[in-house]
């Protein structure tokens, strides 16, 4: 358990994974748990910082009292998640376990106590307005899914966290315009997700198979 638990950390933040050096807020666990079980599952270690390094909790009862907050209150529906408390180097982390769900979607309160739906784009958690799941495409999806510029991009994006119109437009040799055209396509589909609304629009692939 312990090997497995250094090896996560060796291996960094990612898809299933997320360190946190302490839960400063109930809402910001609830988008990760929520962005977990809506995509993957994964793997929440708190007292670890982003770069790995091991500080530990100052406070056990105080990081399990927001945990409990999260899970009670911020998170539509409920989702069970499991606790284990690893002592490391000498100091105590919290390692925080939530399983792909069979109940998507979930929703995570904000302070504003809007209900929002996040899912995992790599290592990081991102809103959106509806969780498209698998098997529900109509015919035109599954047709584009299949097709070879397509097929082209999701593996490039499988590699790569994001693309622009140019970038792809120079992989699958059409103009950019046509480019950009089907970028939109895709995210208005909920394969692609739009991470960066400014000029040069970026998109990431929405899951990782």
């Amino acid at each position: 358990m312990i090997k497995d638990i250094v090896q996560t950390i060796k291996q960094g933040e990612g898809l299933t994974t997320e360190f946190k050096k302490t839960i400063d807020s109930p809402f910001k666990i609830a988008k990760t748990i929520v962005s977990f079980a809506n995509t993957s599952g994964g793997t929440l270690i708190v007292g670890v910082s982003d770069n790995g390094t091991i500080s530990g909790v100052a406070s056990e009862l105080k990081e399990l009292q927001k945990l409990e907050k999260a899970t009670a209150e911020l998170i539509e529906p409920a989702i069970m998640i499991s606790i284990e408390t690893v002592s490391l180097d000498g100091r105590k982390i919290l390692v925080i376990d939530v399983n792909e769900s069979h109940d998507k979607p979930h929703y995570a309160r904000n302070e504003k106590r809007e209900r929002i739906i996040y899912i995992r784009v790599k290592d990081k958690s991102m809103p959106i307005p509806r969780l498209l799941l698998y098997g529900e495409s109509d015919e035109d999806t599954t047709k584009l899914l299949a097709s070879r510029h397509v097929k082209t991009l999701v593996t490039y994006l499988k590699e790569t966290d994001s693309i622009t119109a140019k970038v792809f437009s120079r992989i699958i040799n059409i103009s950019e315009k046509r480019a950009e055209k089907m970028l939109h396509d895709l995210a208005a589909r909920q394969i692609l997700l739009k991470i960066s609304p400014k000029k040069p629009e970026t998109f990431s692939l929405k899951w990782a198979e």
